[in-house]
């Protein structure tokens, strides 16, 4: 069965501060709802939160490689976690995306994995 990756977007623009504690800790429970119903039916592979807006960013420069901090670009949208989920197809894939809480803050890309050498699981 084809794997797809569901990389979920923020929108770091949006004024979060009307949340209180216990409004995130019910946000977060949403999440963890949305993934353990799709783990009961045998499609999650793995669900996972990136723990900052940050990181690494390696560029090839000539034979080796530089590795700055970042990504730090314009942007208005940031990377804060993926899933990795087993769907018939990409119709398939976006349908088991209804009702997911990122969607009220962001935007899910689904993107197909292909093969890229290794066992495969």
């Amino acid at each position: 069965m084809p794997k797809f990756m569901l990389i979920l977007r923020g929108d770091v623009s949006a004024d979060y501060s009307q949340f209180t504690p216990d409004d995130f800790g019910r946000i977060l429970a949403e999440y963890e709802a949305w993934g353990a119903k799709l783990a009961a039916e045998g499609r999650l592979d793995l669900g996972q939160k990136l723990t900052d807006q940050g990181g690494k960013v390696i560029w090839p420069k000539g034979k080796s490689t530089v590795v700055k901090d970042g990504p730090y670009v314009e942007t208005k949208e940031v990377v804060g976690g993926i899933y990795v989920i087993k769907a018939d197809n990409y119709d398939h894939a976006v349908r088991l995306c209804d009702g997911h809480p990122n969607l009220r803050f962001g935007s899910i890309e689904v993107r197909e994995l292909d093969f890229m050498g290794g066992p495969e699981s």
